[in-house]
């Protein structure tokens, strides 16, 4: 059970879902407001709510502060979406039981939250949420973290500094990037994340050469875009994985494609024959190199 048990959450399942509601009649209905207060937040609490699952709608940061401190102890899944008014996820710290969160839709926080006391956090999920996708400098205090999704806006892509938030995360075993562009490709994180094995991301989002390198330097991460091509948004089209590189029409563009899969092939056979060069020259009169003497690539195929 982790992020995507939210999705699964339906409509119908209210004890699951957490919102300002307003009477009509013997009805009650959503009413869709940044300005839950406390009180909102006893008043709906009052309907049987899950004491592990909730989704919160507009809740902002008085109403979230008041949430966590009466009701956040017994949680373990938290999903909040649309709240656009919380500023400071920080009181999640509190809570030792929280296994799963997940944050969508967000314009007022700069940033993440100290995790290190939040020793149950497996998954982090981030959604539509510029300011905190610019500054992730408080992931790596997630310890316990293994799955971390981060996805921008699909209208306009969310950017990164670069990827050195997910160093040394010794837990992490799966990183999902969608819907984001970086500054700085650097891929040097990957020595440091000795239990990943899942590295998804977007076709353009990584050069052919970078993608190459992962390819023959670590050859157990698997990653829908660590190939050299994958399925377009079109039937019968393929998407070249590289940065700028195109979309290709079947069977037209089928010799272009052959061709593409033989020079990426040719890259990987390259950095694999790298690295045994690299690993025979590693040691000079007995003294270990330093790390930076591996080729980290950073140009693309032409």
């Amino acid at each position: 059970m982790d992020c995507e048990l939210f999705e699964k959450v339906s409509i119908d399942d209210t004890d699951k879902r957490l919102f300002v509601t307003r009477e009509n009649g013997n009805e009650r209905y959503l009413h869709s407001s940044c300005n839950m207060s406390p009180a909102d937040v006893d008043y709906e609490m009052s309907f049987q709510k899950s004491e592990k699952v909730l989704q919160i709608f507009d809740m902002n940061q008085e109403s979230f502060e008041y949430f966590i401190e009466k009701y956040g102890e017994t949680y373990e899944y938290l999903y909040f979406c649309g709240c656009k008014s919380i500023y400071d996820f920080s009181p999640l710290s509190k809570l030792q039981k929280l296994k799963a969160v997940k944050i969508s839709w967000n314009i007022r926080s700069d940033g993440l939250w100290d995790m290190s006391e939040n020793e149950s956090l497996t998954h982090l999920a981030i959604f539509d949420s510029k300011m905190i996708i610019r500054n992730l400098k408080l992931l790596n205090t997630g310890k316990k973290l293994k799955y971390i999704k981060i996805a921008g806006d699909i209208f306009s892509k969310s950017s990164m500094e670069d990827l050195s938030a997910f160093e040394n995360m010794d837990s992490l075993e799966t990183i999902t990037l969608y819907n984001v562009k970086l500054n700085n490709r650097d891929i040097s994180f990957l020595k440091t994340l000795p239990n990943l094995m899942e590295f998804n991301f977007e076709a353009g989002l990584l050069t052919t050469e970078e993608i190459a390198y992962i390819c023959a330097r670590y050859p157990h991460i698997y990653g829908e875009s660590l190939c050299a091509y994958n399925k377009g948004e079109l039937p019968m089209n393929v998407r070249i994985c590289g940065y700028r590189k195109p979309s290709l029409a079947l069977p037209k563009g089928e010799k272009r494609l052959q061709q593409y899969i033989a020079e990426f092939n040719a890259l990987v056979e390259k950095y694999k024959t790298e690295e045994l060069t690299t690993d025979n020259s590693r040691t000079a009169n007995g003294k270990e190199l330093s790390e930076y003497a591996d080729p980290i690539p950073n140009g693309d195929l032409p």
